[in-house]
């Protein structure tokens, strides 16, 4: 009577449990399922926990369920190395490994009638998979070594969840939308596009429009990915008109989804771009299509980039094409024959290009780019050096930036000295929060002489009280004022 007793309980808790995950909360869902992982029977646990999985409609839920469900597997010795023989079977075919999980997933949720197995896998998915599979394998033991490595151990732990974590987030964004979502989205992107057709190549007017549409939004969603794919789409046959005007267009809407980490339709989209590029191109169009290929090749390498395109580009006639160049040469030449020379072309650029921006964007490069060459990294940082007491904050910003990537002497102090100006500009404010949350943090007490002076500026109105130097959005105080906290949230708590 006891165990029947004790049965009834359990029934009675795993219902209460497959309620309370179907709650719109999604805290609440994240909460039940570390309860469900806890169950005794790991059985009907890990079945639920699928089920929760293939339903969450929360990318950042997901990824906690994600987590929970591989605790649950990983104490199920039987669907522990279930998952692991997956991995070792599909590590190098990116398309069998979806397959693979897929319908995993789906026998593992059968009974509620939830998931399918995808039968067919494109090459996007496939590449993605690849790419995402490669960032695991830098964080702990290989795919094809887990059934070997002791499950209790942190490597495999790591790499046991963070494989599964990216592969269903993967399948889960690539999911393509229902036929009338995708059109109800295209008819909302040529709207818009139409829109930003009635101002000027350019500007404010249309970057605003264009930004709206291509940006991701802030509420993320699995639909996002797709529909940035169906952007990217409508933007690329802009770019393929016949119409001079439509062109531009599709190229400055590619720009910003591209620059916004939604690199999607990556093979149409270089092709593309290879259609339009060419030194006797509108100056227009020919940088923006310089503008697109560092982003495309970011996300995915190109076979071979147009690195000798961007050299030649840096000494075209108009200043936006030789911006744009040399804006793109930090991403493109390291590593590859012409990275010597693409440093020495940017301090070229640097040291006699009469346009301001096409300096910056020359300076900008030598600070970020990566050299593999020690000889390179040491060119563009004496280069840089000479930009210390620099009039102009963006390169004097540049300077400082070039000397943290590269861990110089005294690279801090110098970020130091501009924060303990009473009028400093907005770009060293933000560049705190963008240094803190790229390296992780900064040592303790650089962090509480920035957080000091940071709060200094704060009690002192420094938001109200844009410097000469300081235009566009960092005029306004209440964007000044979201920089100044946004540097101070990224700092370590003060007491």
């Amino acid at each position: 009577m006891f165990a029947k007793r004790r049965a009834r309980r359990e029934q009675e808790r795993q219902e209460d449990l497959a309620a309370r995950i179907m709650s719109p909360a999604a805290e609440v869902r994240v909460a039940t399922a570390r309860e469900i992982a806890g169950v005794r029977d790991t059985g009907w646990a890990i079945r639920e926990l699928a089920r929760a999985l293939h339903r969450e409609s929360s990318p950042a839920a997901a990824a906690d369920i994600a987590e929970i469900f591989c605790d649950a597997v990983c104490r199920d010795r039987t669907a522990r190395e279930r998952v692991e023989s997956m991995f070792a079977a599909h590590a190098d075919e990116p398309a069998a490994l979806v397959r693979a999980w897929t319908a995993l997933l789906a026998e593992y949720a059968a009974e509620h009638g939830a998931g399918a197995a995808w039968e067919t896998v494109d090459d996007e998915v496939a590449a993605e998979v690849t790419h995402r599979m490669r960032r695991v394998g830098e964080q702990g033991c290989k795919l094809s070594e887990l059934s070997g490595t002791d499950p209790d151990s942190f490597p495999y732990q790591l790499t046991f969840t963070f494989a599964v974590a990216l592969l269903h987030d993967t399948v889960r964004r690539h999911t393509p939308l229902t036929s009338a979502e995708a059109d109800r989205a295209r008819r909302h992107i040529r709207a818009a596009l139409k829109s930003a057709l009635a101002h000027p190549v350019d500007s404010d007017e249309r970057q605003e429009v264009l930004t709206a549409l291509c940006e991701r939004p802030e509420d993320e969603s699995w639909s996002d990915r797709q529909t940035a794919a169906l952007c990217i789409e409508e933007a690329l046959d802009l770019c393929r008109s016949a119409e001079d005007d439509l062109i531009p267009l599709g190229l400055e809407a590619l720009d910003i989804t591209l620059h916004g980490n939604e690199v999607y339709r990556h093979d149409a989209v270089c092709e593309t771009l290879d259609g339009l590029c060419g030194p006797e191109q509108d100056p227009i169009v020919f940088s923006k299509v310089l503008s697109c290929y560092p982003a495309l090749h970011a996300d995915r390498p190109l076979d071979a980039p147009p690195v000798e395109m961007f050299l030649a580009a840096l000494t075209h006639t108009d200043s936006t094409v030789r911006a744009s160049a040399a804006a793109g040469l930090d991403t493109l030449a390291p590593g590859l024959p012409q990275e010597t020379r693409a440093v020495a072309a940017l301090i070229h650029a640097l040291d006699h290009d009469p346009d301001v921006e096409v300096v910056r964007c020359a300076s900008y490069a030598l600070a970020t780019i990566a050299c593999t060459e020690e000889a390179n990294s040491r060119a563009a940082s004496t280069a840089l050096a000479k930009l210390t007491a620099s009039a102009d904050p963006a390169l004097r910003l540049a300077s400082i930036e070039g000397a943290l990537n590269r861990r110089e002497p005294g690279a801090f102090d110098r970020l130091t000295a501009e924060l303990r100006r009473p009028d400093v500009e907005a770009m060293f404010v933000s560049h705190v929060g963008y240094h803190c949350e790229r390296t992780g943090g900064v040592a303790e007490d650089v962090g509480a002489e920035w957080a000091r002076l940071l709060e200094q500026l704060r009690q002192d109105g420094w938001a109200d009280r844009p410097g000469e130097h300081d235009d566009g959005d960092d005029t306004d105080p209440s964007f000044r004022a979201l920089l100044l906290n946004f540097a101070l949230k990224s700092l370590p708590a003060r007491d």
